[in-house]
């Protein structure tokens, strides 16, 4: 079922970009760093089309880059994000003088790993994703993006999973 999920939004998300490529006109990327907790780092990239000046999709990928270290009782730990994908749905709500705010809901597939002395898991992760933000243009096309999203974790049940997780994102944007 997750393999399906998976190539579903990837197929979603290449005929987006495909579109926004011949038409040459709402595409967008994004490059930044994701704080998860601020525990745990990712390096991300969003390629996104707005179809409309209010509503828009975007994929978002990113890779670990630094994991949460720590010591508990002589014993090293270390907790991070391998890697997160996600696809959303984006509405904005432009302000003038190039800030817009904007919201956006979607889904996620995330992989987590952690270690405990001689102890190594990998765990999958997949759930609904709701973000807020702001994204600043000075020029119509660079500008930077500041966002909060919240990551469900959904259950699992080998592992005692609920909750989720908060990650807050700094990117820089090129708008085409």
């Amino acid at each position: 079922m997750k393999f399906l999920k998976i190539a579903i939004s990837a197929v979603a998300i290449a005929g987006f970009a495909t579109t926004a490529s011949a038409q040459d006109t709402g595409a967008y990327i994004n490059a930044g760093v994701d704080a998860f907790e601020f525990d745990a780092y990712t390096l991300s990239g969003k390629l996104g089309y707005k179809f409309t000046k209010y509503f828009g999709v975007e994929g978002q990928a990113g890779f670990g880059i630094i994991d949460d270290d720590d010591t508990i009782q002589g014993i090293d730990t270390s907790v991070g994000v391998d890697s997160t994908f996600s696809g959303f749905g984006i509405a904005r709500i432009p302000t003038g003088s190039g800030l817009n705010l904007f919201i956006r809901g979607g889904y996620h597939f995330t992989q987590l790993s952690a270690s405990a002395g001689d102890f190594d898991v990998d765990v999958d992760v997949d759930g609904f994703a709701l973000g807020i933000g702001s994204e600043y243009s000075w020029d119509g096309k660079n500008g930077i993006r500041l966002e909060y999203t919240y990551l469900d974790a959904g259950s699992d049940d080998d592992f005692d999973i609920d909750g989720g997780s908060n990650v807050y994102s700094l990117s820089y944007v090129r708008n085409f």
